[in-house]
């Protein structure tokens, strides 16, 4: 299978390089770095968190810590409550270099978040490229009583919640106006954390006015403005927000929508890469209570048409199952595999892509088990090497991750 062969190559790539003949042989190349050599806090990654945050990341290298800054956040800061959200608040803890990827190219881009997962089991790791940072943030107990029966959330403990962010930031929106597909997850905590997928394309205008045409969930169909225009958010963190920022599925108690979207729009390799979350909102105030709680992170790509193997390569990143996934592509194969364990079977996912592109910059895939002639579930997007990458076999249980390239 491909990802054997895509596995087999990572893991002797640093043994190739060890190897050499005999002493008349030039002296090997240097190994070009992933990610810079040294980072402070001088350098900022801003992003979005699979919980529908609004985040800053910042490491330091030579001190070995790390910080996130929550700007905007659907979190609530206490167990029990619903407000206030942990948003101004500061996460910080020490940082250890990974060692259990499979190469030292890798490893030497990748650290642990000492003390960042609630869970010791499962390890908060970020991973750093050139401009762009991918893993994960600071979990949370979340938990609430509801108002007069409604709105109740079960306790429920997140180890740590995915994240990416980018050190440069497209701030004038007439640069990010075009027409995008969007694939995402979300999920809705006052309903018992139910999953829903996004699956739209959004058309951006210069004036910040917007459209949003969706394919699945309660707007399905439908082409509307699904929040106010865009405009610069006032927390000053670059993000652009729309206020009154439709949902995927019904809220669970409100007539109209209280959450927020924020669309951080990185810059990576000469391309813009909007990632659009959405903040839910919800009060437990006996004279007015809400729960318009659903959140989560979307990616925005261009409908540009994308050619085969143009995309190859490995990217990483973290699953809407709070799994780290090493997505390895090569033409028209694709498979997700656990970059700790990468020669496990029973880990990686094998998938068949298909270039045809109805509809442009969308790549369809199917899982290599199907049935020649089936349908396709799930559907890649491709901008500044980033991905994201949307699974509906199961609709009622969508899958999703970004992944940011590495090599």
């Amino acid at each position: 299978m491909e990802w054997k062969i895509v596995s087999a190559l990572a893991l002797a790539a640093p043994l190739l390089g060890a190897c050499s003949g005999g002493g008349n042989d030039p002296p090997p190349t240097p190994e070009v770095r992933l990610c810079p050599a040294t980072l402070d806090y001088t350098t900022v990654y801003t992003g979005g968190g699979g919980d529908g945050e609004l985040a800053k990341l910042q490491i330091d290298t030579t001190k070995m810590t790390w910080q996130v800054s929550y700007v905007e956040s659907p979190v609530p800061a206490t167990v029990g409550t619903v407000m206030p959200t942990r948003a101004g608040q500061t996460a910080s803890g020490t940082m250890t270099q990974e060692t259990t990827l499979p190469t030292q190219k890798l490893n030497q881009c990748a650290y642990r978040l000492n003390g960042a997962s609630l869970d010791p089991t499962r390890i908060a790791r970020v991973f750093i490229g050139e401009g762009v940072a991918g893993g994960t943030i600071p979990g949370a107990e979340i938990s609430f009583g509801g108002v007069l029966g409604t709105g109740a959330v079960p306790d429920t403990k997140f180890p740590y919640y995915p994240f990416i962010g980018f050190s440069s930031l497209e701030t004038n929106l007439a640069n990010v106006a075009g027409t995008y597909n969007q694939v995402g997850y979300h999920q809705i905590p006052s309903q018992s954390f139910a999953p829903v997928a996004v699956n739209s394309t959004i058309v951006i205008n210069a004036d910040g006015t917007w459209t949003e045409t969706d394919i699945s969930g309660v707007n399905a169909g439908i082409t509307q403005q699904a929040g106010s225009n865009f405009t610069q958010s006032p927390d000053g963190s670059g993000a652009f927000v729309t206020n009154g920022f439709l949902g995927q599925a019904k809220p669970t108690l409100s007539a109209t929508p209280q959450a927020k979207g924020y669309m951080i729009v990185g810059k990576l390799r000469g391309q813009n890469v909007p990632i659009l979350v959405r903040t839910g909102a919800a009060s437990s105030s006996p004279t007015g209570p809400y729960a318009d709680d659903e959140s989560g992170i979307s990616i925005l790509a261009p409908q540009t048409t994308i050619a085969s193997g143009s995309q190859d390569g490995e990217y990483i990143g973290v699953d809407s199952q709070f799994d780290y996934r090493t997505t390895a592509i090569a033409g028209t194969q694709a498979t997700l595999l656990d970059p700790f364990q990468p020669s496990q079977a029973s880990l990686a996912t094998a998938l068949n892509l298909n270039y045809a592109q109805t509809v442009p910059g969308i790549v369809t895939s199917s899982v290599t088990s199907a049935a020649a002639g089936s349908t396709p579930t799930g559907k890649f997007i491709f901008t500044g090497g980033v991905f994201g990458y949307l699974d509906l076999t199961t609709p009622s249980a969508p899958y999703f991750t970004v992944g940011a390239f590495v090599q």
